[in-house]
């Protein structure tokens, strides 16, 4: 059945839309006028998980990539390494759960509290952690990973 023939049928195109719904990258939220958009590479390998794009996510969040990488351990509980591109975490970390991860970066590491802008930085004084917006200039401060 050709594209033209199984789009007039209403199974068709709900079948269509569902694929193209599928390939739609998970938005986190704006940057000034800007969309952030994190569309995780996820490979699931016997008892280990990958994600090959994660370094292009961490710029994508103006972050660290050792800092990103510790935090989805830590909150996961599974150990795992970080290999040039990629991060590597022994277990299985399912889909879901790994988006999971990410939102939650992103409201406590990211996400400026003030404004909800993403245009943030983590600064260190002294003993003290903080995120800095950019955008409206609140510093409010963060906990150590």
């Amino acid at each position: 059945m050709s594209w033209e023939e199984l789009i007039k049928t209403k199974d068709g195109y709900l079948k269509i839309l569902e694929e193209v719904m599928s390939k739609v990258p998970q938005t986190i939220g704006k940057v000034g006028d800007r969309l952030v958009v994190l569309n995780p590479e996820i490979l699931h390998e016997s008892r280990r998980t990958i994600i090959m794009n994660f370094k292009d996510m961490a710029e994508k969040l103006n972050r660290d990539p050792q800092h990103l990488a510790r935090f989805i351990f830590k909150e996961s509980g599974k150990p795992g390494s970080l290999e040039g591109e990629r991060l590597i975490i022994q277990g299985r970390l399912m889909n879901e759960e790994f988006r999971r991860l990410i939102e939650l970066y992103v409201k406590e590491f990211v996400k400026c509290p003030i404004c909800g802008g993403l245009d943030t930085r983590i600064v260190s004084e002294k003993r003290l952690r903080f995120l800095v917006c950019e955008i409206c200039g609140a510093k409010s401060s963060v906990r150590k990973i």
